[in-house]
């Protein structure tokens, strides 16, 4: 087959897995969904957990071989924004790329893989750590003698989670950890973000779990993995964008001043474009970025690549969810207008994983040494 060929078999894969995402999430109630789960505890649906599940959302970058979609990052990409446009509240990114972005490269054939991805359980990465002024800190918590001591912190689908994956040291260096949610020995503090969404900080205090990878591998693994997940997280970001923008300019279309409506006068017009052009760089800028990752080996590139997709995407989403809610005038300050729930969505997840500035340093950091630019 030619490349031509292939490229448009491969674009009208993606189309026909948007088409898709979007109406199972439309099914479901699209932002009104959020705007429930947020009010009733924020928490997420475990009925559209398996409907994702069934529709293969959580093994699109996992081998065909392992019972995945084999389909990459590129696919995953397109998930991720799907989710955005909708703030859906069930941990997709995580799971796609950090939780089965671990077990894929570190024990591809454990039971949990099939589990995850037939979405029977959810499962947690803990593998931060909260210094003494709150930032991230070097790791310390231990793993000795089967059993866990020390914290994690950020956790992302802590408070529903049936298990976690726990990044600790050990004697011979870094091991992955599976513990139970109710494993004796561990405490869960939930942290209620600004979307409604909760994070966890876990506490453990000789509690069980058994080891499933150790040494370098682990390490290695958890840097592809958290690449994933950062260019993930930016595409959600960029999906986020997009229904935003579309909130907001619908409401400069029927909104009225002096018998006009008020996207009619020139200055909100030019206000808009700005926007609109903001959007569209940072979704082909996301786009390119994952499909560039999937035949990328060297982890140095990868994360440079996944920053370089973060920073775009998060000065974006904080700029046209922050103008939309000005060209709303103060209604879009109230909580009865979708475009704050945007809002609010993009902050927690901007500094997810490393906001804008983090990412930005990371990458210029990265190109100095390297010598080439990305």
């Amino acid at each position: 087959m030619a490349q031509t060929d292939m490229n448009s078999s491969d674009s009208e894969d993606l189309r026909l897995l948007r088409e898709s995402a979007r109406t199972l999430f439309d099914r479901a109630g699209g932002s009104a969904r959020a705007r429930k789960l947020r009010d009733a505890g924020g928490g997420w649906d475990a009925d559209m957990v398996r409907e994702l599940a069934e529709a293969g959302v959580f093994g699109v970058t996992v081998p065909e071989d392992k019972g995945g979609l084999g389909m990459g990052l590129a696919a995953g990409g397109v998930i991720a924004e799907e989710v955005g446009r909708v703030i859906g509240p069930e941990p997709v990114v995580a799971t796609v790329g950090l939780s089965l972005g671990l077990l894929r490269r570190l024990c591809p054939d454990h039971v949990l893989m099939g589990q995850l991805i037939g979405g029977e359980v959810v499962q947690a990465v803990a593998w931060q750590e909260r210094g003494a002024n709150g930032a991230p800190a070097e790791p310390s918590c231990r793993y000795a003698d089967g059993k866990l001591s020390g914290s994690k912190a950020w956790v992302v689908g802590a408070a529903g989670a049936q298990s976690f994956l726990v990044v600790a040291e050990a004697d011979a260096g870094p091991v992955l950890v599976l513990v139970q949610s109710d494993a004796s020995g561990l405490s869960i503090e939930k942290r209620t973000q600004a979307d409604g969404s909760v994070m966890g900080e876990l506490s453990f205090s000789g509690t069980p779990g058994e080891q499933l990878a150790e040494g370098a591998a682990v390490r290695d693994a958890l840097t592809d993995a958290v690449s994933d997940a950062t260019a993930l997280a930016a595409a959600e970001l960029v999906g986020l964008c997009d229904r935003a923008f579309e909130i907001t300019l619908d409401y400069i279309k029927t909104r009225e001043q002096f018998d006009k409506p008020i996207g009619s006068f020139q200055a909100i017009q030019h206000r808009a474009v700005d926007l609109n052009v903001m959007r569209e760089v940072a979704q082909a800028g996301v786009r390119e970025v994952l499909a560039r990752m999937d035949g990328e080996t060297d982890p140095t590139a990868r994360e440079r690549l996944a920053s370089r997709a973060k920073s775009r995407a998060v000065t974006a989403a904080k700029k046209i969810t922050r103008d939309g809610i000005q060209m709303h005038g103060a209604v879009g300050y109230t909580d009865e207008f979708d475009v704050g729930l945007y809002l609010n969505r993009a902050l927690v997840l901007s500094a997810w994983l490393g906001d804008d500035g983090y990412h930005r340093r990371r990458w210029f950091n990265a190109r100095e040494e390297g010598g080439a630019a990305q």
